[in-house]
Order: structure tokens, then C-alpha cells, then sequence
């Protein structure tokens, strides 16, 4: 007898963030405490078999908030004996919730939740959802801001974040670090500002170009190196020549070059911002827990969980106003002039990410908060 149902539309083989987050957290849960409902996949059969805990398909290449949806959720969580039902994302599958007889807890992860909030119609349907939820889980503080801000009151809610693999994300060692940088094609004395990111408006390479041009007179051995692809590539191509940056652009780099890459860094940087008037805004920002677990000091902007990511003054700097070049390249100065100061925010980054990012530790966390939830409806 599974003790709840995690129905959600983004679940592995298919990838991505929200998929690779649920799957690390669910599969550490106890495999007798879980199922999960979602929906069909070319490869589910030889990715569902290699799992411990249960996984059912649905038979639909999409699960929508139908009545005949509802009813397959009721009658698979009657089969199962369930306690509660999570519904990920909030909208539009959440829709369902209030309508089905099982007490149920949704999952925020930042977009869905910032951008319904501000549209008329969707705001109320959202904050329908989030009234009656016996919990809220979020990536975020930031996440749970908005979401109150909807519901127009406070919920039960639990912040679990993104985590890290703090095996595969390691540091390098002296000899380690020479190697990748060679391979990578840097210098054993280049002063490296690595950044990883999908290359788009929101994410502020332009402002890290810009900055790195400023600075390379006062650090000769600057280099920026920016791994990547999308829409905002042929831009930040033009803006390098303009400014003669000492930036090198390079196409998507493999899973098992990335934490290497991560590691050739003396910093890592991510200016992201908010755009539309708080539309767009960085989601968590899992790339700076990977360079925490690294042990690389990080610079990020002010936007969305990325202040939650970095600690500032601790593990990095976060830059308010990362429009601003002026802060963006004073702050990127001083993480390059302080080779100690980088060293301590580099050892303190991966204590923490160990200490707080986990999977291991976050898994524990939300079968607690699971836990609970579900001991309240029975009590």
C-alpha cells in the first residue's frame, strides 16, 4: 500500500530540471511509500524497469484536467490505498484536486507559479489550488513569496530545494584541474570564470561580455568561458568582437566533461535577471550548486532562487540590479583580485552543498514533510 501518488506530466526517460528533481528525490523515498502516475513514453518500459519504486503509465501523451483523468487518478489511488495525492505542476493539472476525494499537497517550482500569478483567471485557479492543499512544496522561499501573493494567504508550506550530486560534482586536485584545463584548452596560469547556461536573454552573458572586457587590462590572463547553445548565441558572438572580450564560446559539453569543466574555474559566473516585469526569472539555478560542489566561488544576479543558491559574502557574491555593469564588474574585480578570498568561498561552497544539497539529505527531508502531511489527515 503506497502512502501517496505523485501524478505529474515530467518524469524520466523524458528530460529535464523538474524531471531530474523529482526522480533524485523520489527514488531515495522507501519504494512501498510511493507511486508515481504519469504519462507515456517511448522509453518508459526499459527506464520504468529499472526502478524501485513503483511507476504507472498512462495510456495519455499528456495528462490535462479532464474528467476522464480524474477518474483513472480515482481509481488507481483506490487500487494503491493511498493517503494523499501530489499534483506537479500546480497548473493545469492541479486543477483537479480540489475535485477528487483525497486530501492532496502540490509541487512549486518557480515559473508556472510567477507567471499564473500575475494573469487574470489563471491567478484564481491557482490560488483555488493552493487554498485547499493540505501542503505546499517549494523549491524555493522565493517560489513560496509568490505563491502567498496568489492565495492571498499563508499555506502549509515545506521548502525543498534542488539538490546536487555531490558524487559525480567534486573538486579537482592541483594535477585533475591542469589536466581538464588542457583539454579544455586553457592555460595552467589563466585566471578561468567558467559559466554554464542556455544562451538566452535572461541569463545575462551579455553583461558578463562586457564586464570581462572591462577587466582583462587589470587581469592580463582573464579568460570567460561560456558552455552552451540557444537563441542568444549569434548576439553574445557579435558583442565579443565589439569589445574585443577575451571570451570563448563553446557548444554543449557532456555530462561527463561538465563537472570538469565546473572544476577549470576560478570562479563561476551567471548574471541572471528578471525580465517583463518579473516574468522571467531565474528558476533556482541548479548550475551554482554544481559549482559549489565543485568548490568554485560563484557570482550570480539577483533573480529568483539564485540568492538562495549563493550565500552571499559566503559561498559567492549575488549582485543586485545585474543590469548595472558597474556592480556586475566591481563584483566580478573582487572575486578575481582576492585569490584568498576565493579559496574560502570555494571551501565553504562545497561544505554546504554537501551539509544542505544533498539528495540524501533532502530525500530525508521530504519524507518528513510527507510524513507529516499525511499523519494530519489521519489524526
Amino acid at each position: 500500500m503506497a502512502k501517496h501518488l505523485l501524478i505529474t506530466n515530467d518524469y524520466p526517460p523524458k528530460l529535464g530540471g523538474i524531471q531530474n528533481y523529482l526522480w533524485e528525490l523520489w527514488r531515495r523515498l522507501p519504494p512501498e511509500d510511493v507511486c508515481v502516475l504519469t504519462r507515456a513514453h517511448p522509453e518508459a518500459s526499459q527506464w520504468d524497469g529499472c526502478q524501485t519504486h513503483q511507476v504507472v503509465r498512462s495510456q495519455r501523451d499528456f495528462l490535462l484536467p479532464t474528467a476522464k483523468m480524474a477518474a483513472e487518478i480515482n481509481q488507481l489511488a483506490g487500487e494503491l490505498g493511498v493517503k494523499l495525492l501530489l499534483y506537479d505542476p500546480v497548473l493545469p493539472l492541479g486543477v483537479l484536486a480540489p475535485r477528487l476525494d483525497y486530501p492532496y499537497g502540490v509541487i512549486l517550482h518557480g515559473a508556472e507559479v510567477t507567471v499564473s500569478a500575475r494573469l487574470p483567471g489563471t491567478k484564481q485557479l491557482l490560488a483555488k489550488v493552493l487554498q485547499d492543499a493540505k501542503v505546499v512544496i517549494a523549491a524555493g522561499r522565493y517560489v513560496v513569496t509568490e505563491a502567498e501573493r496568489a492565495a492571498v494567504s499563508q499555506m502549509p508550506t515545506a521548502i525543498v530545494p534542488p539538490g546536487v550530486d555531490i558524487e559525480r560534482f567534486h573538486p579537482l586536485n592541483c594535477t585533475q584541474r591542469n589536466a581538464a584545463r588542457q583539454r579544455f584548452g586553457l592555460s595552467e596560469d589563466a585566471l578561468v570564470v567558467v559559466s554554464v547556461s542556455r544562451l538566452v536573454p535572461r541569463k545575462g552573458m551579455d553583461m558578463l561580455v562586457a564586464a570581462s572586457a572591462r577587466l582583462v587590462d587589470r587581469h592580463p590572463g582573464l579568460v570567460v568561458v561560456i558552455a552552451g547553445s540557444g537563441r542568444d548565441r549569434g548576439r553574445l558572438e557579435r558583442l565579443i568582437r565589439h569589445h574585443n572580450a577575451p571570451v570563448r564560446l563553446l557548444d554543449c559539453v557532456t555530462d561527463s566533461d561538465l563537472s570538469d569543466l565546473y572544476g577549470c574555474g576560478d570562479v563561476f559566473a551567471m548574471m541572471c535577471r528578471q525580465r517583463w516585469g518579473g516574468l522571467e526569472q531565474e528558476g533556482f539555478g541548479i548550475v551554482f550548486l554544481e559549482a559549489a560542489a565543485t568548490g568554485v566561488a560563484q557570482l550570480a544576479g539577483s533573480s529568483g532562487g539564485a540568492a538562495e543558491a549563493v550565500e552571499h559574502g559566503r559561498t559567492g557574491f549575488v549582485v543586485e540590479q545585474p543590469n548595472r555593469l558597474d556592480r556586475v564588474t566591481a563584483s566580478l574585480d573582487s572575486l578575481l583580485s582576492d585569490p584568498v578570498l576565493r579559496e574560502r568561498m570555494g571551501t565553504e561552497s562545497r561544505m554546504r552543498a554537501v551539509a544542505e544539497f544533498s539528495y540524501d539529505h533532502l530525500a530525508q527531508q521530504l519524507r518528513c514533510v510527507l510524513d507529516e502531511a499525511i499523519s494530519s489527515q489521519c489524526g
